[in-house]
């Protein structure tokens, strides 16, 4: 099996010390049989003669036994990331979540798993996994959503939130710190926490254990953090997809109803009233509240410019045509300036006109007014 990257430099440190102690050319690199034979080798010319058998045993069973922890932590780290890419092709976020517990039992040593959701200072359970037992692990889901547990002090679920990183509690059946209710549903003698961490927000906990009874170590630990830190980060980014998924449909249908809108704009046909022409009044001093009909003794604007300009654009016109002021529209009609100046670029835009006093002029043309 080939050494992990990290061990396989830290035997490249040892051979190079022997070998420099030995008085012998450096060489890159080092495998575990050469690093045996230069052991041998230093071991004789420190102590010539002497039997160097146990010393150079109990050496290489400490690189044995750390060549195996090395293997056996990688490992298990691989899984976990293997298990979170598979988490990672879920497009729904709360479906994400629902899997999570099977995923991380799955890829671990862990028999059990629960994930929960802060909630109102509530830690309310929202998917369970056991092993081989899924109606034990759906009677205890239903068990803890009906008691959630209140995260308050001195839990140690309290303190992990504030803390942020996983822990192993061990005793849990006579931890103070430990919810008695939950630790005698779970049978708990240790068990593994970590917190799920959303940018500054822990939102929820998973805990973690190998059943009923049985005790956990530090790989334990360092892998349902493993997994929380990756579970985060793959939950953090379906919520993104989906945001983004949503509002691009949002702003899709936007742009369909405002094309739509265009075409029924642009087809619609100008309606000419026949007749003959209206005196033209001298403009009268700024109104003081908008008309609610067309300018007096002209025909029904409202049927003039129907289906060309919006019931507030027409509003405006009228008062242009009336020689109201930007400032003077707006009090009117209670708007801001900009808001007057959008709708008089509207205006000038629909009745093809360069200026105001164009607009104006084609709004009396229109009503059949006589033009100044």
């Amino acid at each position: 099996m080939k050494l992990d990257d990290q061990l396989e430099r830290r035997l490249a440190d040892q051979a190079a010390s022997a070998r420099e102690l030995l008085g012998l050319a450096a060489q890159p690199g080092t495998d575990l049989e050469e690093l045996r034979g230069l052991i041998r080798a230093l071991r004789s010319r420190l102590a010539p003669g002497e039997p160097a058998g146990e010393s150079i045993e109990g050496q290489e069973s400490a690189l044995e036994r750390l060549r195996e922890r090395f293997e056996a932590r990688f490992a298990a780290l691989d899984r976990v990331q293997t298990g979170i890419a598979e988490l990672r092709e879920v497009t729904s976020p709360p479906e994400m979540l629902h899997r999570a517990p099977a995923v991380l039992c799955a890829g671990s040593a862990f028999q059990r798993a629960i994930l929960s959701l802060v909630k109102g200072g509530l830690m309310v359970a929202e998917a369970a996994h056991f092993a081989g037992d899924s109606r034990a692990a759906a009677a205890v889901l239903t068990q803890l959503q009906n008691s959630p547990l209140r995260l308050e002090h001195p839990l140690i679920e309290t303190e992990l939130l504030r803390r942020r990183r996983a822990t192993i509690v061990v005793d849990a059946d006579v931890n103070p710190r430990v919810d008695r209710q939950t630790a005698a549903l779970m049978g708990w003698r240790s068990y593994a926490a970590a917190p799920l961490v959303l940018g500054a927000h822990v939102v929820g906990v998973i805990h973690a254990d190998r059943g009923a009874g049985q005790a956990l170590d530090v790989l334990d630990r360092d892998v349902l953090w493993e997994f929380a830190t990756g579970l985060a980060q793959a939950y953090e980014s379906s919520v993104l997809r989906r945001t983004l998924r949503d509002e691009r449909n949002q702003m899709r249908e936007l742009l369909e109803w405002i094309r739509a809108r265009s075409s029924e704009l642009a087809d619609a046909p100008v309606r000419l009233s026949a007749g003959g022409h209206a005196p033209f009044h001298p403009p009268a001093p700024p109104p003081t509240a908008v008309p609610s009909g067309p300018v007096a003794g002209a025909r029904d604007d409202r049927v003039v410019f129907e289906g060309l300009l919006s019931r507030r654009e027409l509003e405006v016109l009228r008062l242009l045509a009336e020689g109201a002021t930007n400032r003077q529209v707006a009090d009117a009609l209670v708007v801001s300036n900009g808001t007057v100046k959008f709708h008089v670029g509207s205006i000038l835009r629909k009745l093809h006109a360069a200026n105001r006093a164009e607009a104006v002029t084609r709004y009396l043309r229109l009503m059949g007014m006589r033009v100044p």
